[in-house]
């Protein structure tokens, strides 16, 4: 069934996959993009959007010498404390991410978030246990994973995803086809629907655009979906997870957008995980600060949409080569 996509969804999308996707590729190009044309919204930070003086020459030094001094560190205070004088170059995004890891590792030693998840339901969960290996002709599975400070384990629910490919009519340009799942945890009441599509805007900087779009209860537990940090694809249920290159924004209060990397070496590997791993990890943050992960399957359905996906984009084979040969991404445990 063909939809039509409203253009100040479409503006607002434009607006901010252009400044922020943009604003990860400077932090790795920050010389090639002073020396070419940014895109038409400045890139906060870059070197686009200022003008050329000593006195800023002298703010580049600074920050540059900043940076060397904290990017080996693993005392987050250093960082936090980078961050807060330096937030609006582009080392501070990096700082950012580099206080992440360091937040993650520390929370893995207490806590299965940011670590695997339980292979076991929780016994404390509310929901009914459900076999690992679903039965034939059953949906693929969904798993919210919910950060319980009375329970180091944490809470299970486990849910559903449907899978399928949209034809999408977009003004001005030629139709398109979507990757799309639609999520289902009854026992939270949750529902996610998470879309892929290939960007075929020149403007953008970004290879596809991934949408993700919460429907939540008014009193659920958490309040809302207050931070989406990125998307992570793995082989199995249990398996780490291993990061798409690309930048998430929330655009509203359960709209996010997630642009994917253009850099060949950063797509290359994108479209190798997106091909060929199971299934996703999607680590989100509360309202209140708790913290969550949503694993969704592709099964049998979501492994048809992509690669009906891909290859309507003609990129299906891109993917075709052995993984060892990609830095960067470590052969399946399979």
């Amino acid at each position: 069934m063909n939809a039509s996509r409203p253009s100040p969804r479409d503006a607002l999308i434009r607006l901010v996959c252009c400044s922020l996707v943009a604003l990860i590729t400077s932090a790795a190009h920050a010389d090639d993009l002073a020396a070419k044309p940014g895109p038409e919204v400045p890139v906060v930070g870059s070197r686009d959007d200022r003008q050329p003086g000593a006195g800023q020459a002298a703010q580049r030094s600074e920050v540059s010498e900043a940076w060397d001094a904290v990017k080996d560190t693993a005392n987050p205070a250093l960082l936090e404390a980078f961050i807060k004088r330096y937030r609006n170059t582009f080392f501070a995004v990096i700082a950012m991410a580099q206080l992440a890891d360091l937040r993650a590792a520390a929370a893995a030693r207490t806590s299965p978030f940011g670590t695997l998840p339980p292979q076991a339901p929780v016994p404390t969960s509310p929901l009914v246990s459900r076999p690992a290996i679903p039965p034939a002709g059953a949906l693929p599975r969904a798993v919210l994973y919910d950060e319980d400070p009375m329970n180091p384990a944490g809470r299970q629910y486990v849910g559903t995803v449907m899978w399928r490919t949209d034809p999408i009519k977009a003004e001005s340009r030629p139709d398109e086809v979507i990757a799309r799942g639609d999520v289902d945890i009854p026992s939270r009441r949750l529902r996610m629907t998470i879309t892929f599509r290939l960007n075929r805007d020149p403007s953008l900087p970004a290879s596809h655009v991934v949408e993700v779009t919460f429907q939540l209860p008014a009193d659920f537990e958490g309040g809302d979906v207050a931070n989406l940090p990125g998307l992570l694809l793995k082989s199995n249920e249990q398996a780490r997870g291993t990061p798409l290159a690309g930048l998430s924004v929330k655009i509203t209060g359960s709209f996010f957008l997630v642009g994917l990397s253009n850099v060949a070496a950063d797509q290359e590997r994108n479209l190798k995980l997106l091909q060929e791993r199971s299934w996703f990890d999607m680590p989100m943050v509360y309202a209140n600060q708790r913290r969550a992960i949503l694993a969704i399957e592709k099964g049998e359905a979501g492994e048809q949409a992509f690669k009906t996906a891909f290859t309507a984009w003609g990129q299906y084979q891109a993917a075709a080569r052995p993984a060892a040969s990609l830095p960067g991404v470590d052969a399946d445990p399979r």
